[in-house]
């Protein structure tokens, strides 16, 4: 894993800081998780999936497929925050 390795917190708190502090906070974000990981990795991020899941509803996002988030793309406030 190497000196590259970051933690599944920080991982964690990296998307929710982006989320606070970028302009148009996640909407248009895609998120990409491989299911297969590093079989020395003891935190896998997955397990922090349903807890991420909830804070980002809870502050207003919705979870779309990427065939119905590529055509928004572009568009103003790209429709996927509520």
């Amino acid at each position: 894993m190497g000196n590259q390795y970051v933690d599944s917190r920080t991982i964690f708190n990296s998307i929710v800081s982006y989320e606070e502090n970028s302009l148009s906070g996640l909407n248009g974000f895609i998120l990409l998780i491989h299911i297969g990981t590093d079989p020395r990795r003891a935190d896998k991020f997955y397990l922090y999936l349903s807890e991420l899941i909830k804070e980002l509803k809870s502050r207003g996002y919705r979870f779309v497929r990427i065939n119905e988030l590529l055509p928004l793309w572009g568009k103003v406030g790209m429709g996927v925050k509520k």
